[in-house]
């Protein structure tokens, strides 16, 4: 049984992933993930987006949170790792990395549009309220998959105990019962 809670946590938390990773619908005004523009946004343009987006605090929190993460995954990681992986994350350039991520998808055009967006009300009302609403749709999608897979394990509770059983007999390494 622990094995199979485990893989139902680890469906759970695809779903936000894959939810996140499509692409645009044929006819939509989106540009489809491989069509890189042919005046791509310049750095200045994407330091503007990032600055005017609040992405830098949020970069921060990041950082802050990846050492006490580490810390509890790996009780037994020494100090002097620890201030290393840290100095490391520090002088990363991730802000190099979000400039080549922007570049293989919007045009010049599109981040001064965005920009201009971003000044108004209307784009620091949308700047302010992104974050929650992003969280609270991904918890969303992460319930409502819970409640579709878990009607799906009701529905065919019997063949997938069946096949966990024969599986299981079949490798007995991996059951989890001694």
């Amino acid at each position: 049984m622990r094995k199979s809670t485990w893989w139902i946590w680890v469906l759970m938390a695809a779903v936000p992933v894959c939810g996140a990773s499509t692409i645009a619908k044929p006819g939509s005004p989106a540009v489809a993930e491989n069509s890189a523009p042919a005046h791509p946004v310049t750095r200045a343009q994407v330091y503007e987006i990032l600055r005017l987006t609040g992405t830098d605090p949020m970069r921060r929190q990041m950082l802050d949170n990846m050492l006490p993460y580490m810390k509890q995954m790996m009780p037994y990681l020494p100090e002097d790792a620890a201030a290393d992986f840290q100095r490391s994350l520090e002088d990363a350039d991730f802000q190099g990395a979000m400039v080549e991520a922007f570049q293989k998808r919007l045009s010049a055009e599109d981040a001064a549009q965005m920009i201009a967006f971003y000044k108004t009300d209307a784009g620091r009302r949308m700047i302010a309220v992104l974050p929650s609403m992003l969280i609270e749709g991904q918890v969303a999608g992460a319930a409502r998959g819970q409640r579709i897979l878990f009607a799906v394990i009701q529905r065919h509770k019997e063949e997938i105990d069946v096949a966990a059983k024969k599986y299981h007999h079949e490798n007995p390494e991996t059951s989890t019962q001694k």
